[in-house]
């Protein structure tokens, strides 16, 4: 196996999955009055991960286009949480989110192309289909950081410093560190804000989901009879990343939202603070 494809992969999986699993705890501290309600939290959850699958068997480039246009949602209303005292905050946010995902497709089209036929199981040419909005997404960045510039004079930093990052290094490698060491941390260091405090139960609950999860990807990974098993486990990563995401981003990002109440300001209802 090729230690540039298995190293970000690993990371990603021993890293960046773990963020998701703390999904859990706040599954718990909304349901904490019923074991029912917890376990139906769970199915519900691996049904909708395991619909994402089917659908992705049976429409694996529709698949993958929304699986691009949601994680590009759903990075950005996560890592502009903290500012929501501006301008155009969803643009804003989309703008930020897809960053990690345009860069990489306009200055690596080609190796980003060929990781993209390993997830849809053909020989299609998505990733030079999409690299005509790297221009759209510069003006963007223009229109939006003109506008508020005091106020988002951080976040255009970030996006300049992670744009110059992902186009230097390899798609998989700039992929893993903004998903390790920028999203996954920043979601928990917003869920260590209204997290108080974290019982050896909540630290059980979410070890075992990170097992799990990785357990499953392995194993799904050796049933796979592809010819190069770094091919297999990228697929299984990313299309199972995919599945997961669904339901961490309906939990996350819009089922407080559907009342009009921000995440952190719901979530403090759950979680005094001291």
């Amino acid at each position: 196996m090729k230690w540039e494809l298995l190293v970000p992969l690993l990371a990603i999986l021993i890293i960046g999955m773990p963020h998701g699993a703390s999904d859990i705890l706040i599954a718990r501290r909304l349901y904490s009055q019923g074991w029912f309600k917890l376990f139906s939290f769970v199915i519900g959850y691996f049904v909708l991960a395991i619909i994402v699958l089917i659908t992705w068997h049976f429409y694996p480039i529709f698949s993958l286009s929304v699986f691009l246009l949601i994680s590009a949602l759903h990075f950005g209303l996560l890592d502009t949480l903290a500012n929501q005292t501006t301008d155009y905050k969803v643009l804003r946010a989309f703008i930020y989110g897809a960053t990690p995902i345009l860069i990489p497709i306009t200055f690596h089209t080609s190796e980003v192309n060929e990781i993209f036929r390993l997830l849809i199981f053909d020989e299609s040419d998505l990733a030079y289909q999409l690299d005509f909005l790297f221009p759209f997404w510069l003006i963007g960045v223009i229109v939006v950081f003109a506008k508020n510039s005091r106020k988002t004079e951080r976040e255009l930093l970030e996006i300049i410093v992670l744009a110059i990052l992902l186009a230097l290094l390899p798609p998989l490698w700039g992929f893993a560190f903004y998903f390790c060491f920028v999203h996954s941390v920043r979601h928990f260091l917003n869920l260590s804000k209204i997290l108080n405090e974290i019982g050896k139960f909540d630290i059980f609950a979410m070890l075992l989901t990170v097992a799990a999860t990785f357990m499953l990807i392995l194993a799904a990974t050796f049933l796979l009879t592809g010819e190069k098993i770094e091919d297999d486990l990228l697929r299984v990563t990313f299309i199972g990343l995919a599945a997961l995401t669904v339901p961490h981003m309906l939990l996350v990002d819009f089922y407080p939202k559907i009342k009009g109440i921000n995440f952190l300001i719901r979530l403090r209802r759950y979680f005094p603070t001291r």
